[in-house]
């Protein structure tokens, strides 16, 4: 059996396997390709994996050796745990916020926010647009944004294959195979192997400047930014803090998280262009900033930026610095 996820809010990766990672050569995803990538997963502070469908006994003891735990999806709004089948999470945010708006977004959140902790909140599936082009409108800025959004809330949180890369939708909205192509492990066909040239070939095209083989090695990169958040997100304030009230004004989203006397405050600009936004006295003065600016006595984020305030909270452990 799995073991239970240590992280009280889980981080979850819900894997699409046939396009995941082709682990023999064919061209298609398996479950060799999944357990090769477990180390990367692992740079992700992911604590479980959602799959389709049980895996054999050898392959559910190698995910278990990384500490990750196993979830199925018994449906398209129901997840269960492997280790306990009589538990299981609805995954409300996806399917909730459609059309998007801001306003739509912050509606839902005020809503359940009483039970945020029982839920999994996720952006997408195989079946779905992915969020990039859904919610952000093709615009890649938008998936760091996006990406902020998830990991600050203080609930279980579940991320498709391919958002911690900021990976946009293949095809048109309305086609369900754009967020099926097999995932960007390598930016050109002379850095794979003879046996995955068939892969990359499938990869979509939009896809091959974001490949994880890129995006390891740039700092500036989604993939390196989500890495950062979800070790952020094993702080005891969201680990076991609630989201005390979250609001947005001009399409800037305000959370801010509470846990005994520390707290957490997230300004989140899901708008394209440079808006002002201040953080309540509450967290001043200490900030891990992305994409934001301070002029004066006021913050200016970017657009699609971020900026997370803290009090009596060190991030400095979690690989981040304080702006």
């Amino acid at each position: 059996m799995s073991p239970m996820p240590t992280a009280t809010q889980p981080t979850l990766y819900r894997i699409h396997p046939v396009s995941f990672r082709d682990g023999n050569g064919d061209g298609v995803g398996d479950a060799r390709g999944m357990i090769a990538a477990l180390p990367y997963l692992s740079t992700l502070s992911i604590d479980g994996l959602v799959l389709p469908q049980a895996l054999a006994a050898q392959d559910d003891a190698a995910v278990a050796a990384q500490g990750l735990a196993l979830w199925y999806c018994d449906g398209p709004n129901h997840i269960r745990r492997a280790a306990t089948p009589q538990q299981y999470l609805r995954s409300p945010l996806a399917l909730e916020v459609v059309p998007f708006s801001v306003e739509k977004l912050v509606e839902v959140l005020n809503a359940r926010r009483a039970t945020l902790a029982d839920s999994l909140w996720s952006t997408g599936d195989a079946d779905q647009p992915r969020v990039v082009s859904h919610w952000g409108q093709g615009n890649l800025r938008s998936a760091d944004a996006f990406l902020t959004l998830l990991a600050m809330l203080p609930a279980p949180i579940c991320l498709y294959q391919g958002e911690e890369l900021g990976l946009p939708h293949a095809a048109g909205l309305q086609d369900p195979l754009g967020a099926q192509t097999p995932m960007p492990w390598h930016e050109a066909p002379e850095q794979v192997t003879a046996g995955e040239i068939h892969w990359y070939q499938q990869v979509a095209i939009e896809h091959r400047a974001l490949a994880i083989s890129r995006q390891q090695h740039d700092n500036h990169s989604t993939l390196r930014y989500c890495q950062s958040l979800l070790a952020l997100r094993r702080l005891p304030v969201i680990q076991q803090g609630e989201l005390s009230a979250i609001s947005q004004r001009n399409g800037v989203v305000r959370l801010l998280i509470t846990h005994q006397d520390q707290c957490l405050e997230a300004l989140i600009n899901l708008q394209p262009y440079t808006q002002a936004a201040a953080p309540s006295e509450a967290t001043l003065p200490l900030a891990w900033q992305h994409g934001a600016q301070q002029e004066g006595h006021q913050w200016v984020l970017a657009g699609f930026a971020s900026a997370i305030f803290t009090r009596n909270v060190n991030c400095e452990s979690r690989g981040v610095t304080h702006g």
